[in-house]
């Protein structure tokens, strides 16, 4: 699948979410003032970055519950690490520093290992609206809401992302044998699948992306294709970008301590629901039309666009498996049932 081809089908994927959701972004700001009353409700929402496609989710839900209560319910997003690092938001939660935050657990796998089966990576997962259906089936596993439990947190909506690419500088990857020479950003499952088809990885978080880029710290950087190397700027220091490769890739999630949740009237916990809705959509949308302006940016600086070659597509699909069967196995030594809940996600993504 080419990069047009890609675009094309986040733009489909935007217009299907705003027709089964009722509304787009666009008509959050045309609810009317206090439609729900209630108390004056201020949620500090812990992030990392810039404001950027991936925080358009909970940009969205944060614009529809204070549109929604005439600013009684403000979810003030906390962007730059302010509240906490990347890494740390599942702590911050869990002692209550903060009442919210998007919390990846490719940063701290450890912490969240059922969680992390959604990073598993190449799940047979079509469109950003088909992935939003497997995070939110996902959620209702008994194993998921127990590991929410353990770190005293509700899920409030996912964070959903177009298929993964790699941008880098230096010689293209052209070959099997030119990707393993490379040290790649790669985190979750595609780490692992990196991993398995001989490939040196690394894993930095997003704000270190571009100085360890620049300084050769690493040679190329695996994320969702187009909005990351945008927003961190990644084209400024690279000269390629793969295209059609369309990983499927780590999963973040938007969390509320369960005492902050558990605090609210009926009424905000309804607006929340109603309000992951509108941030999946306005999300969606966001990144169909983002993508067009990015990728005449990278054109601009230059980026030379590299399909996939027929050996590293053979040597990804032969890796999937062990890759699959290593997070299988970690679950299972846990007391898990590993393979039931993979089963589950690759149900949801079937159906």
């Amino acid at each position: 699948m080419t990069y047009k081809a890609n675009i094309n089908r986040i733009a489909a994927a935007a217009i299907a979410v705003t027709a089964i959701c009722g509304t787009g972004y666009a008509g959050i700001g045309k609810a009317n003032a206090a439609e729900v009353e209630g108390p004056k409700v201020k949620w500090l929402f812990s992030l990392w970055g810039n404001r950027r496609a991936m925080s358009e989710g909970v940009e969205g839900l944060a614009e529809y519950v204070a549109k929604k209560t005439d600013g009684n319910f403000e979810i003030s997003i906390q962007y730059g690490e302010a509240l906490s690092s990347a890494k740390e938001n599942i702590d911050g939660l869990y002692l209550k520093a903060f009442d919210a935050a998007t919390v990846c657990p490719t940063y701290t796998p450890d912490k969240l290992p059922v969680l992390s089966l959604l990073d598993i990576g190449n799940l047979p997962i079509q469109s950003l609206e088909e992935n939003r259906k497997v995070i939110e089936a996902f959620y209702e596993q008994k194993a998921v809401q127990d590991e929410f439990a353990k770190w005293n947190t509700v899920p409030i909506m996912g964070v959903v992302f177009p298929a993964y690419e790699i941008m880098g500088k230096g010689e293209k990857p052209t070959s099997l044998e030119k990707l393993k020479a490379m040290r790649v950003h790669a985190s979750g499952g595609n780490g692992r699948l990196m991993k398995n088809v001989g490939v040196s990885t690394q894993v930095v978080t997003s704000p270190d992306m571009y100085p360890s880029l620049e300084r050769g710290l690493i040679d190329a950087v695996l994320q969702p294709y187009t909005y990351t190397f945008a927003a961190f700027r990644l084209y400024e220091v690279s000269n390629w970008v793969t295209d059609g490769w369309s990983m499927t890739g780590p999963v973040c999630h938007v969390m509320a301590t369960k005492d902050s949740y558990d605090a609210l009237p009926d009424q905000y916990k309804q607006l929340l629901k109603e309000g992951a809705d509108a941030g999946y959509a306005h999300q969606i949308e966001y990144y169909a039309e983002g993508s067009k302006k990015d990728i005449e940016t990278f054109k601009k600086a230059g980026l030379e666009w590299v399909p996939m070659p027929d050996d590293i597509r053979d040597a990804f699909s032969a890796a999937v498996k062990p890759a699959w069967d290593a997070q299988v196995k970690k679950l299972n030594d846990m007391g898990l049932d590993g393979q039931a809940l993979l089963d589950s996600i690759l149900k949801t993504a079937s159906e």
